[in-house]
């Protein structure tokens, strides 16, 4: 049945009526950040002394770390004409569920690789999951962080696996931060993932890979959260993070009002509780990028490991090609390689009805049930999907 509107009506005009005072608090939080970062950019020693007040008693709090760019940096991208292939991951899934007449998963991991050039190359790297695999340690079905976590871990290992491959300088995308902030941080999965992942990161650190996490449209506050911390009491400082003096407002808005399209922002380090196991050469850090128009910015975050670091012309270039790749998509701008990668990656409804199939004929080539559907499941595909989210 349709949404009942009538029964919404009110609440949808409570939202109209208050629209416009968020709006006003908004806009004058923001032009209280925006103060902040000019006065800090000049002087930057009392917000260090304050953030390090802040972390003797509030050691996680989640927050952008200065490095050594003015805080208000704005940079133009330098154009680059070094060889270099362009690698980049996305992947989808289906997530076991136990309406289905089998019981399984997929990791589904699409490739692209693009040189100047040359023709672009797509690969797909699918893994189906199935039996033990698709259990937790409580014989659970296993649900969508996990899938989420795996899948993560396998876009890293396929672009290691194509990066050590090539001759050239070689960058690396992926969709999303490097940061691996999911539920289920306290099972052993998760902690056997994330030691494989930041071997990953290591190796790729090894081989001087340059690796970059994109970030579409973020609402992350990690630069105002620094920002917010003059402005609070010293009592405060242990609940900062919770209370919020800049409420409402995101580091793409600060951004959206600094950088001129095509500028990157000064580079951050990440400073959170799960970050901690990102150290050294892993560290992860991050900057803005507009890769929108002058009338329409629109603000990425982009987040690297610290051995980027190491050569100030390996952000040079994550920049330039980033750019480069945001421009090909027209006025919704994106990189075109993440996108085509992601095309590659996407797992349709069919494909699933077509392996449950499979698996199903599979069962009965062996003399054993080949199981049905829940009811429930049944009435929901006659619906006409076409696509599968899972």
């Amino acid at each position: 049945m349709p949404i009942n509107f009538q029964q919404i009506r009110s609440a949808i005009q409570k939202f109209g009526q208050e629209a416009p005072t968020q709006a006003k608090l908004r806009e004058q939080n923001l032009e209280i950040a925006l103060t902040q970062l000019k006065i800090y950019s000049q002087e930057l020693d009392p917000l260090q002394e304050r953030l390090q007040l802040t972390l003797t008693v509030n050691p996680y709090l989640r927050c952008a770390l200065p490095t050594n760019e003015p805080i208000n940096t704005t940079q133009d991208p330098m154009d680059s004409q070094q060889p270099v292939v362009l690698l980049a991951a996305d992947g989808s899934q289906i997530i076991p569920n136990q309406h289905l007449a089998v019981q399984f998963g997929v990791i589904n991991v699409g490739l692209m690789r693009l040189e100047p050039g040359i023709t672009p190359v797509e690969q797909i790297e699918s893994h189906l999951l199935y039996a033990d695999e698709i259990f937790t340690e409580q014989g659970f079905l296993i649900g969508e962080e996990v899938i989420a976590l795996r899948r993560d871990y396998k876009e890293r290992s396929h672009l290691l696996n194509e990066a050590t491959k090539e001759e050239k300088t070689v960058l690396t995308f992926t969709d999303g931060p490097l940061e691996l902030y999911r539920e289920g941080k306290e099972s052993a999965e998760y902690r056997h993932l994330l030691e494989d992942y930041l071997h990953i990161l290591a190796e790729m650190a090894n081989e001087n890979i340059i690796t970059a996490g994109y970030v579409d449209k973020p609402r992350s506050d990690l630069l105002i959260r620094l920002l917010e911390l003059p402005l609070l009491s010293e009592d405060q400082l242990p609940e900062a993070g919770h209370i919020r003096k800049l409420a409402g407002i995101t580091d793409a808005d600060l951004f959206a009002r600094i950088l001129q399209p095509n500028q990157r922002s000064a580079i951050f380090q990440l400073h959170s509780r799960s970050a901690q196991h990102f150290s050294g050469l892993l560290a992860i850090h991050f900057f803005y990028i507009n890769i929108g128009r002058l009338e329409k910015p629109q603000i990425a975050r982009v987040e690297i490991p610290a051995w980027v670091l190491r050569q100030p012309s390996n952000i040079d270039l994550i920049h330039y090609h980033l750019i480069d790749q945001s421009q090909i998509m027209g006025i919704r701008a994106y990189p075109y390689i993440l996108h085509r990668a992601h095309e590659v990656a996407l797992v349709s409804y069919q494909e699933r009805e077509h392996l449950q199939t499979l698996l199903q004929q599979t069962l009965l080539g062996q003399g054993l049930a080949a199981g049905d559907k829940s009811s429930k499941q049944y009435h929901k595909d006659l619906s006409g999907k076409t696509r599968y989210r899972g």
